[in-house]
């Protein structure tokens, strides 16, 4: 028998914590100020002797296996490949993204050989390189990117493999691959859009056949949300065709994301007018437009489906990680992004109507950035407690990691437009708790960013934390 010690009755946290229980019956003093959850006391059967020989001879072979290690089995490691193809369908398709529902059906039934093998083993080792911020992973993936174009050219010489749902799936993959290729740079990018404008061609080239299916239906919506995005980024108009396959999918694509890229056009158009020069950022037009996307975002604003609104979690303690005394929980992580989406298309309207000089009498833009920029800082707490959600933790789950890369820019516009000093250091204190428990790297560089006061856009800012490619 091995002697244990004297039983303590006092409470688990407490002992666990080395403190003295004062032995309350509902709830201990100490765990009540901790504000812990109080175990209550030893059971009897637990404070009397045990036999522990079982426990001891495992202790001493454990000793013996250390000062004389026996051949362990040897497990042979998954291929490279296999391995990040796996981490891609169970973690940013299965758990993360809506973007691609149809990729495992379509992955599932094509050649191995084919454009669509060739363009998942691509994305797989694209979306690794950009969860570990490898740059070896990054020369892999450029590698098997390279390897894909070759295998997709000789496919789109096929008519019949041309027009298929796989190959149109291939290309908006290889082009999620160029997105994820750009993140976690500073400097400012121009995306080269071979890909998407690829897929818009070959939109052009099925026909009806883009509307025959609800996959098909659902790789055009995609393409058409996937052409805006980068038109945003690279500050130019969408092109002609868009529109035209926008109004014939509006009468097969029913859902709230949708009605809202169709805004996204007119706000990627409108940026693009004032970029180029046709249309003066402090002119009536640019106004009365910017003027009229804010009040179609309002109104889109309050029609969104009663499922999206968020439960409000109060809190009575104060807790530096919220920015008031309370938080809101919403339905899933895509719901939230495309609500701040929103925000951050009227925080931007409201922006030039700020430049404009043109403000009505009670402040309108103004207080739309102060109210659009707090429900931002909101949503945030949801992905950085623990305690918040089952599957958070401490560090970052591989998940929290993603979610919170979308979060970066609309926190990054509320700071850059907020007036409100006391927002502008809560947003940079989280970024660092979140490089700090996420490993987020580009958290922090964000965070240093909003020090200096830059004037980097914030399109850029979606490009370099992935948000551009994680349009979930």
């Amino acid at each position: 028998m091995v002697n244990r010690g004297r039983p303590s009755r006092d409470c688990l946290p407490c002992r666990k914590r080395k403190l003295r229980c004062d032995l309350q019956v509902l709830v201990c003093g100490q765990c009540q100020r901790a504000r812990i959850l109080c175990h209550g006391y030893r059971k009897i059967e637990d404070m009397v002797f045990h036999d522990e020989t079982n426990v001891t001879e495992q202790k001493v072979l454990a000793r013996r296996s250390r000062a004389f290690p026996a051949k362990l089995a040897v497990v042979t490691p998954l291929p490279w490949d296999t391995s990040f193809r796996e981490a891609f369908f169970c973690l940013y398709l299965t758990r993360f993204s809506q973007s691609h529902a149809s990729l495992a059906s379509l992955y599932s039934r094509a050649s191995a050989a084919g454009p669509l093998a060739s363009s998942v083993d691509a994305i797989s080792v694209a979306f690794a390189a950009f969860q570990f911020n490898s740059q070896k992973l990054r020369s892999l993936a450029n590698k098997t990117y390279l390897n894909a174009i070759p295998i997709l050219s000789q496919a789109l010489c096929n008519p019949e493999i041309l027009a298929s749902d796989e190959t149109l799936q291939a290309v908006l993959l290889l082009d999620l691959c160029e997105k994820f290729a750009n993140c976690h740079q500073q400097t400012t990018y121009s995306p080269r859009m071979i890909h998407i404008k690829g897929a818009m061609s070959l939109i052009e080239a099925r026909g009806n056949r883009n509307f025959s299916n609800p996959v098909a239906c659902q790789l055009a919506s995609r393409v058409a949300e996937a052409m805006a995005i980068s038109c945003g980024v690279a500050t130019v108009p969408v092109p002609n065709s868009l529109p035209n396959l926008r109004g014939t999918l509006d009468g097969f694509v029913f859902h709230a994301n949708w009605e809202f890229s169709a805004l996204v056009v007119s706000v990627v158009n409108l940026r693009a007018d004032i970029h180029s020069g046709k249309m003066n950022v402090k002119g009536e037009g640019a106004t009365n437009r910017a003027r009229e996307l804010d009040r179609s975002l309002a109104v889109l604003q309050e029609k969104l489906p009663q499922s999206w609104k968020p439960k409000r979690v109060h809190r009575i303690e104060q807790d530096t990680r919220l920015l008031g005394h309370y938080y809101d929980v919403y339905p899933s992580h895509s719901i939230t992004q495309t609500c701040n989406a929103i925000r951050m298309m009227r925080l931007e309207m409201s922006s030039i109507l700020m430049e404009c000089n043109q403000l009505d009498p009670e402040n309108g833009a103004s207080n739309t950035i102060g109210l659009m920029s707090r429900q931002i800082c909101e949503t945030i707490p949801q992905f950085v407690l623990a305690e918040a959600r089952p599957e958070n933790g401490l560090p970052f789950s591989p998940l929290q990691r993603l979610q919170c890369c979308t979060m970066l820019p609309p926190l990054y516009l509320a700071a850059q437009l907020s007036a409100d000093d006391h927002m502008r250091g809560w947003i940079s204190q989280t970024m660092e708790y979140m490089a700090e428990w996420g490993g987020l790297k580009t958290a922090r560089d964000i965070a240093d960013m909003l020090k200096t006061k830059s004037d980097v856009d914030y399109w850029t800012v979606c490009t370099m934390t992935g948000s551009y490619a994680m349009n979930a």
